[in-house]
């Protein structure tokens, strides 16, 4: 079973909120209400916002500086290195990355009298201004995350090439070797073009952090060469100071993200770095196990929990299905028989229905052979019919021939007494339209037709007699 768990300590807080009580911790304290006068070498910036510019301020005899904003209107008679006291209130500021700035909002600028700064003086101040604006790397941050995760980091060590290191300093390190992957650089301190480029090399070769390393004494000051500083201040890769004794103050410390002021002291720090992970590593393991030994627990009991639902919703469902089943068997029987009934009447319809419908055939067949025979003797009738026309109409077309034949021989006896008798042409005409007359009926028997000619033969055969 894979379990994810955030440790969540009593005092928990995000970094915004850490910094935001901080911020309101700072903006509540008297100290902010109270008109502050220092006195330093002014520095300008070019870091001008609205009507009010973010200068420095340094100390006479040391490099440390803090940040001013400064009216516009209030600096214009004012040069780099001017000694000057300045009023105002304090302000303290915390930065995105937890470093808390003090600021003073000045109010009243008084310029004391010019004194003469080199211009190294200067381009270290303007180094320092912009490490600020670049900010400070976190180097036990950088260490610690990747020696918790059991990744080795990989650190620079930069050595003066006549150097001899501090047997403390040595025991340390050797100590450390076992976690971390220090790789050793020697060069001249005293030859800063080589220096540069050395540093410029290891900035470009993925090295977690660069440290330099050399012990006090003359030459030191070497290394606060403005070239040398210039070029510390651009590096990408965060840088410790290792250098000197506690009581040499070298302005390269102001731009380090680490200082450790002492040599040997540097073996120690990462020593003691690896001993700190490692606790708190084992520490968050055992954290972590009681942790998930809780949340195993509680996942158990809320496991048996539901179980114990789940197996009330069981009972619960299998009742329900019990009942549904039953009453599901029930209305099976129901249906069964009445589709039993229903097929019995089906049955029975079906019967009737073929009985019904064999009488009905049985009728039909019956009809049709009667009208089958009434048929046949129609159509015999109907033949005999056609056959007695057949020869009444051959019977008739011989009695017609006969018929034309005495006409015609009856117009030539007409037309011969015609020219005998012209008192008798109206009773010819006639005679002969009725002859036309009976040439277009058609008589229904020929004995018929036999008798009115003869009878119209005798008629004119005794008229002509």
């Amino acid at each position: 079973m894979s379990v994810t768990t955030v440790i969540t300590p009593p005092n928990f807080y995000k970094p915004s909120e850490l910094m935001g009580i901080f911020k309101n911790f700072f903006s509540n304290k008297e100290i902010n209400a109270v008109v502050l006068t220092l006195q330093g070498v002014y520095f300008k910036s070019d870091k001008i916002y609205g009507n009010v510019a973010y200068d420095q301020i340094r100390d006479e005899n040391t490099p440390e500086s803090m940040t001013i904003v400064v009216p516009v209107s209030l600096r214009d008679n004012l040069q780099n290195g001017n000694l000057v006291t300045v009023q105002g209130t304090l302000d303290r500021r915390i930065q995105n990355n937890g470093a808390i700035q003090f600021i003073l909002n000045v109010s009243r600028v008084d310029k004391i009298k010019d004194i003469s700064i080199s211009e190294d003086e200067i381009k270290r101040a303007e180094c320092r201004r912009k490490k600020s604006e670049f900010g400070y790397k976190n180097v036990d941050g950088i260490l610690e995350n990747k020696l918790f995760i059991d990744q080795r980091p990989k650190v620079a060590l930069i050595y003066a090439d006549t150097s001899i290191t501090n047997a403390d300093f040595e025991k340390g390190l050797s100590a450390a070797k076992s976690n971390i992957d220090f790789v050793e650089n020697r060069i001249s301190f005293a030859n800063a073009t080589a220096l540069c480029g050395l540093l410029k090399l290891l900035d470009t070769q993925a090295y977690d952090v660069i440290a330099i390393v050399r012990g006090g004494g003359s030459g030191i000051e070497k290394l606060d060469d403005p070239v040398v500083v210039k070029t510390l201040t651009t590096l990408k890769t965060a840088w410790i100071y290792g250098v000197g004794h506690e009581k040499e103050n070298l302005f390269i410390r102001n731009i380090a993200d680490k200082v450790i002021p002492i040599p040997f002291a540097l073996g120690t720090y990462f020593r003691d770095l690896i001993e700190s992970v490692i606790q708190k590593r084992n520490n968050s393991r055992a954290v972590l196990v009681q942790e998930v030994k809780k949340q195993y627990i509680k996942q158990i009991e809320d496991s048996n929990k539901k179980n114990q639902e789940l197996t009330k919703q069981l009972e619960t469902l299998q009742k329900q299905n019990k009942e549904q089943s039953e009453a599901s068997h029930k209305q099976i029987a129901a249906l069964t028989k009445a589709q039993e009934n229903s097929q019995k009447q089906m049955k029975a319809q079906a019967e009737q229905f073929q009985k019904q419908a064999k009488e009905q055939a049985d009728a039909t067949s019956k009809v049709n052979k009667e009208l089958q025979e009434r048929l046949e003797k129609q159509g015999k009738t109907l033949a005999d019919m056609t056959e007695q026309q057949k020869k009444q109409q051959k019977e008739f077309s011989k009695s017609l021939g006969q018929m034309q034949a005495a006409n015609k021989g009856l117009q030539n006896s007409i037309t011969k007494l015609t020219n005998q008798n012209a008192q008798t042409s109206n009773d010819l005409v006639a005679a002969q339209r009725r002859v036309a007359e009976l040439e277009n009926q058609k008589p229904n028997t020929t004995g018929y037709i036999v008798a009115i000619i003869v009878l119209v033969i005798f008629a004119i055969i005794g008229f002509i007699s």
